[in-house]
């Protein structure tokens, strides 16, 4: 099975009749500037329903408690341990502050919650001073995280000049509990705080 290469507004279907629940969403870019991979996890009003499901670096619920005698102080914490949802069913990337060039978050499907409507994929610009403006050929891509094969791809290829924040794509669901992916490019203003402010109310 190809890749398919999506335009804003596209959409590409994840069918649980071919048994496709585990994912990976990879959001990517080639240089120019660090980035941070978020995601939030939205009811039917378009809003968080808990501050667990806004999966970010930062998050306070890890893949693991956090203990004093393995992690030493919850910096150490948050960089040994990966964000996750509510449900358990998103889990961020590690906290990387080396400028490295792409952040993974994993995606299973069958363990999200019922009010959960749509997942929104963000970046945000982490250094100070710059924009999407510095960073270079930003793209979000799914994959099958069972079988390492890349089901499709969005290349962001607006110029945004002033904003520091990026909703790169949705996962949305039916009432049939089917799920599609959805490219968007939606650039805000203000970075993480921008976002919160538009998924938090």
């Amino acid at each position: 099975m190809g890749r398919f290469d999506l335009s804003k507004g596209d959409r590409f279907d994840l069918k649980k009749s071919e048994g496709l629940s585990k994912l990976e969403v990879v959001l990517g870019w080639a240089s120019g500037a660090d980035l941070d991979a978020s995601a939030f996890l939205l009811g039917n009003d378009g809003l968080i329903g808990d501050d667990a499901d806004f999966v970010f670096y930062g998050s306070k619920n890890r893949e693991k408690p956090f203990s004093r005698d393995e992690h030493g102080n919850q910096n150490n914490w948050k960089k040994m341990t990966r964000p996750m949802s509510a449900d358990g069913s998103v889990m961020g990337s590690l906290d990387d502050r080396d400028g490295g060039e792409g952040e993974l978050m994993t995606v299973d499907l069958s363990k999200v919650g019922p009010k959960v409507c749509e997942i929104a994929f963000c970046v945000t610009v982490y250094d100070e001073g710059k924009t999407f403006g510095d960073v270079v050929d930003p793209y979000i891509t799914i994959i099958n995280a069972e079988t390492g094969d890349e089901l499709c791809r969005y290349d962001l290829k607006e110029q945004f000049t002033n904003q520091t924040a990026v909703v790169a794509g949705y996962l949305l669901v039916d009432d049939s509990g089917e799920w599609q992916f959805e490219a968007r490019s939606e650039a805000y203003e203000g970075g993480l705080e921008a976002l919160i402010n538009v998924f938090a109310g």
